[in-house]
């Protein structure tokens, strides 16, 4: 038995050996399995981190954008609304225009009619009213001594006008009382 049990020692040592050299093999291979696996674990962390930092970054400026463009929105809403406003008080400029030129043009040949019909009667009562003025206007009588004297300057003028030319002869007045049979000159 004794040979058995050293076989069985022998067998079992050996075994040992290949178990423990199999062991360390394999834990060695486990271990740098691990640590490849730690290694990997550790990168894909890293890229989780770096790719959770970019959707962040990315979310930030989102929604800065967003709050950008809403601003913007805002800004272009009440710059539509004051061009709306600005249009409506333009229209209703227009239609007042539109109105006041509707009323003069219906005005316009009432008052040219009138006018025409104004200055048709001016013309119409104009002769009367010379007339009436001649009427009116009585001339008072001329006083003969007045005549008279305009005769007397006109004769003694070197150029007569009242009596005619100065190549004419003047007729003369008679001079005191005419006879009986005596014929007056013709003037």
């Amino acid at each position: 038995m004794h040979r058995c049990q050293w076989i069985v020692l022998g067998f079992v040592i050996v075994l040992t050996g290949i178990v423990t050299g199999c062991e360390e093999d394999e834990n060695q291979r486990l271990a740098e399995m691990a640590e490849r696996n730690l290694e990997r674990q550790a990168e894909q962390s890293r890229q989780m981190n770096e790719m959770q930092r970019r959707v962040a970054e990315g979310t930030q400026r989102l929604v800065e954008a967003d709050a950008q463009a809403r601003q913007e929105m805002v800004t272009l809403q009440r710059e539509v609304q004051a061009e709306r406003a600005e249009v409506g008080r333009q229209r209703d400029r227009l239609e007042e225009e539109r109105r006041e030129l509707a009323a003069q043009r219906h005005r316009d040949p009432i008052v040219a009619s009138a006018i025409t019909y104004l200055g048709l009667l001016l013309a119409c009562l104009l002769p009367v009213g010379v007339c009436w003025l001649l009427l009116r206007c009585r001339p008072e009588p001329i006083d003969d001594v007045a005549v008279v004297e305009v005769l007397l300057e006109d004769l003694v003028a070197s150029r007569p006008l009242l009596l005619g030319s100065p190549d004419k002869p003047v007729p003369e007045l008679p001079r005191g009382e005419p006879e009986a049979g005596d014929e007056q000159a013709d003037w």
